[in-house]
């Protein structure tokens, strides 16, 4: 049972790895060393991986959630989403604000 399990393991990390460089154009071997901290890598390099992840940078660049400035979670939370869910999001977040002025 514990062979199966470590195989699995081992087969997940191997797919994670496969998807990561090749979603980033970058070899498995790269993503690697990139991972373990044996590599540094470019601006570039970097900016593929976050795009292959499909996340914003702000995740990456701060080591905890909580840590990420208020004006980039309201950025994030607004990323890759229509103009109209745009104004629509920014409608009801200035709403609640309104109604926070009221009650408190």
């Amino acid at each position: 049972m514990r062979i199966t399990s470590k195989y699995t393991k081992s087969k997940e990390i191997l797919h994670r790895f496969n998807w990561q460089a090749e979603a980033a154009d970058l070899s498995i071997d790269s993503i690697k060393r990139i991972e373990h901290g044996s590599r540094t890598m470019s601006s570039e390099n970097f900016m593929r991986i976050v795009d292959a992840l499909e996340i914003p940078l702000s995740y990456l660049l701060y080591e905890k959630l909580n840590e990420i400035p208020l004006t980039e979670l309201i950025k994030n939370v607004l990323y890759d989403r229509s103009e109209k869910q745009k104004e629509h999001l920014l409608h009801m977040l200035e709403e609640m604000a309104k109604g926070m002025d009221r009650l408190i």
